[in-house]
């Protein structure tokens, strides 16, 4: 088995997504989301929408929330691609059973 079939499928729930950790984050910082907007240089409804786990976490705000935070675009990239995953197996599931590997 493939190493990101190991990381989602046999997952019985989602994957955290990325918001959820930010909303920590902006917690344990005691910073609201209109100040981390302001941080990210976004507006405010891209914070809410991604904390929210209404939005992905694309290239951009995965460079812009490793700079402000210190912990680098990958991580984010990361947790969204886990998410993203286990999403398109969940609903394509039947269709992927039916591609017949190569190697």
């Amino acid at each position: 088995m493939n190493n990101w079939q190991d990381i989602t499928q046999d997952r019985l729930v989602r994957p955290i997504h990325p918001g959820e950790v930010i909303a920590d984050i902006l917690d344990d910082l005691d910073i609201n989301t209109t100040k981390f907007a302001e941080i990210l240089g976004v507006s405010n409804q891209i914070v809410n929408e991604i904390i929210n786990g209404q939005r992905a976490i694309t290239v951009d705000i995965a460079i812009r929330l490793g700079k402000a935070l210190g912990n680098g675009p990958r991580l984010w990239l990361n947790l969204q691609q886990k998410v993203d995953i286990w999403d398109a197996l969940q609903s394509h599931k039947e269709e992927y059973e039916q591609v017949i590997a190569l190697v």
